[in-house]
């Protein structure tokens, strides 16, 4: 028997006992594979398990792409993006955070987009699972969101590739991905609509995995590529039938690359520094108050506007990304405030977005009224 089947089949198992131990309750998934990987890492040869952990990547920031289509683009609202303004400005504050602690201006962009982005896949999932997808500070959420993964899909082409070279490479093939689409795309669709599902699936694989590389190959970013790629396919229309097919297989991958991060961690956290876990603190702090001030502005209410600053909480895939990348770039203090800020973030926004109401009602109840004495004049307002 192949030595990797073994370690699938162990990795598999762990990571299904806790799923299900954190569905039964209503929280995400994500941390547990995490913490899963930190406990095991050392016994579990996480090499064996590739290329699945390498898929997973790929296909979750392609799943990040597909909801970063033109039509999300054209559904976005004034309020949104005055939220999403405040919120922006959790980058320049990080770059300067990032200068205080000693990084270059590379490592403090590093830093500042690590504290920037939030998790997508965490706060989609809990509005939907927590039925609160109506609600009018979600629509501010979602908004904001989409902006983010915007400006990271920017830094990544700007921090993945391999100076400017690979930075103009991406640019120019992702604007040859784009003609192709505009032109091109009607009749692709109109062609895969008499496919099996089973080819279309495989094609979709095979055009994301070959738009990576082929982003690889120029010195540009292969998390961008499969992010184009989603956002091409979304483009055309294909979001709901690529979601469905590759849903099961990217949830699998994603699992996967989460247990792998969580062993690369473990020696990288053994040497956690004060500073390290202070940048963590300020990271979860910086955010909201400025999401508090972009709710304000985006109209909603005093309780509305706390649980949008509540919801952007969690950080998640791409703060993994930036951190292996910041790791590889030689920036080992950026990759500690990585993983370990998703994973104080994650069970924390997890419990801040499900108790929002109660702790709305604690921070803003009403004094309550003195009763008036029996036969006294009546108590003041």
């Amino acid at each position: 028997m192949h030595p990797s089947l073994e370690a699938f089949a162990l990795a598999a198992g762990l990571l299904a006992l806790g799923a299900a131990l954190v569905h039964r309750y209503g929280f995400p998934p994500l941390p547990v594979y995490l913490l899963t990987g930190l406990l095991v890492g050392e016994r579990l040869p996480v090499e064996d398990l590739e290329p699945l952990p390498s898929l997973g990547l790929l296909l979750l920031l392609f799943s990040v792409g597909l909801e970063f289509g033109p039509d999300r683009l054209r559904e976005l609202s004034g309020k949104a993006i005055r939220a999403g303004f405040f919120d922006a400005l959790a980058l320049p504050l990080g770059f300067l955070l990032g200068l205080f602690a000693g990084l270059d201006p590379k490592g403090a962009l590093f830093l500042a987009a690590v504290i920037y982005v939030s998790s997508s896949a965490v706060i989609v999932k809990l509005i939907v699972d927590l039925r609160r997808a109506a609600n009018p500070e979600s629509e501010v959420v979602l908004g904001v969101l989409v902006l983010e993964d915007l400006f990271i899909a920017l830094l990544l082409a700007l921090l993945g590739g391999q100076g400017p070279t690979g930075f103009l490479g991406g640019v120019a093939l992702a604007l040859a991905y784009l003609l192709f689409a505009r032109f091109l795309g009607p009749r692709l669709v109109r062609f895969m609509e008499g496919l099996s599902d089973e080819l279309v699936l495989l094609l979709g694989a095979a055009f994301t995995t070959g738009t990576a590389l082929l982003f690889h190959a120029v010195g540009a970013s292969e998390g961008v590529g499969a992010f184009l790629s989603g956002v091409i396919a979304a483009g055309l229309g294909l979001r709901e039938r690529l979601e469905h097919l590759f849903g099961p297989v990217r949830d699998l991958g994603v699992a996967l690359f989460f247990l792998v991060v969580g062993a690369e961690a473990l020696g990288l956290l053994q040497g956690l520094t004060p500073l390290a876990a202070g940048l963590v603190l300020l990271g979860l702090l910086l955010k909201l108050p400025l999401n508090h001030l972009g709710g304000a502005r985006a109209g909603l209410g005093r309780k509305r506007r706390l649980y949008s600053a509540l919801y952007l909480v969690p950080r998640g895939e791409f703060n993994l990304v930036l951190g292996a990348l910041a790791l590889q770039r030689g920036y080992p203090l950026v990759a500690q405030v990585a993983v370990l800020l998703v994973l104080v973030s994650v069970p924390l926004g997890a419990l801040l977005i499900r108790f929002a109401p109660e702790l709305a009602r604690l921070l803003y109840q009403e004094a309550p009224r003195k009763r008036p004495r029996p036969g006294g004049p009546p108590a003041s307002p």
